[in-house]
């Protein structure tokens, strides 16, 4: 007897447009305009259609897109990208692109699919260097996109980590002067310098990276500033670029001035600068200890590392570090501290390698591994 009011109701939904398909734009004063239809994204222009009217939105009021009538495919490579699975990412976001019918979500689409590859290519130079032909591929097709900011960044950073510094470092000098020329947003400047100065730390061009880390440092609080607030990706880059400094000092050898840096930086009221401090002071008591076979300083080592991993509330690049160099403690150590050293040595490096695959210690860990 309810078959033909049922019928009814299906029939005028179908002729609806459905509730899932309309996109929300996110805006960066924090408000979302819902039930749009995103129909432009260009670097000069974003257009949707709202209740069937054309409005016009200046690019740099757009933060984010929560894409409508996406594949599930798509929804499954945010969750994945979310838990830092990333090739599970990339191959959601890859038939994501195949299923999309529209073509805007399917450049969004194939662009974190890039993305995710970009991630997951931390400590593997040849897959990383296959991100950055996919992302090269995506700017030619994309060259006035409003994500163009972020392929070029993930193309500086897929260039760093594939090892090909000299591209890496023109590309992100690119999208340096390009953010502030064509207006792209301070956080652009702080996100360019800091991988700048990782690039210039792994050519081993300490006091040019020890320079440009400080540049990155001051660019983010200037991005913090234009923002109205502090964010957790531009206090990442703050802390890690003060990490960077003294990396450099490392980088020259000079573990005593590297230890005062950090035991200095383990003293800040700021819990995040404190406990990279924290990894510091053991990375740089490692390195003084391990090279006279001191056994008293791998200990406390040992201990500045394990405080730094509990005191660590970022976004983990420091705790990683701290595995890391636990791991090298253990190995330093050997039957010392324990017979079972060899397992607890790879049991570090793992949790390197499996708890923070985004990190840039996930090479280092790997190549332990691997011997």
């Amino acid at each position: 007897m309810r078959t033909l009011p049922i019928l009814a109701l299906s029939f005028l939904a179908a002729l609806l447009p459905a509730q899932d398909a309309a996109d929300t734009i996110v805006k960066a004063d924090g408000a979302s305009l819902r039930g749009v239809t995103v129909t432009t994204l260009t670097l000069t222009s974003v257009k949707f259609l709202r209740n069937k009217v054309e409005v016009e939105l200046p690019p740099h009021q757009l933060v984010d897109i929560q894409w409508g009538g996406a594949p599930d495919e798509f929804a499954s490579g945010l969750a994945a990208m979310a838990r830092s699975d990333y090739e599970t990412a990339r191959t959601q976001f890859g038939e994501a692109s195949n299923k999309a019918n529209r073509p805007l979500l399917k450049a969004e689409a194939r662009l974190m699919q890039c993305k995710a590859a970009v991630l997951g290519g931390a400590g593997d130079p040849a897959a990383a260097a296959n991100a950055a032909g996919a992302l090269r591929a995506w700017l030619g097709e994309f060259a006035d996109h409003w994500r163009v900011p972020e392929a070029t960044y993930q193309l500086g950073r897929a260039l760093r980590l594939g090892q090909a510094h000299s591209d890496a470092e023109t590309t992100l000098k690119e999208l340096d002067d390009r953010a502030g020329r064509d207006g792209w947003g301070a956080i652009w400047n702080a996100r360019a310098k800091y991988e700048l100065a990782l690039c210039l730390l792994e050519q081993n061009k300490a006091l040019d990276a020890r320079s440009a880390f400080q540049a990155a440092g001051n660019a983010a609080d200037t991005a913090m500033a234009a923002a109205g607030g502090r964010s957790e990706e531009l206090v990442a880059i703050k802390v890690n670029s003060k990490v960077g400094e003294g990396e450099s000092l490392v980088q020259e050898k000079a573990y005593d001035r590297a230890a005062d840096f950090f035991r200095t930086l383990s003293q800040n009221d700021d819990a995040s600068l404190a406990a990279a401090g924290k990894a510091g002071l053991g990375e740089a008591t490692f390195l003084l200890a391990a090279g006279g076979n001191d056994a008293m300083g791998l200990r406390t080592a040992e201990i500045a590392l394990a405080e730094a991993c509990v005191l660590d509330t970022g976004a983990g690049d420091t705790a990683a570090k701290a595995n890391y160099y636990l791991g090298r403690v253990a190995a330093a150590l050997g039957d010392r501290g324990g017979q079972d050293w060899g397992t607890r040595s790879k049991a570090y490096y793992t949790t390197v390698v499996k708890g923070y695959p985004g990190s840039r210690w996930v090479a280092s860990a790997k190549a332990e591994l691997a011997k």
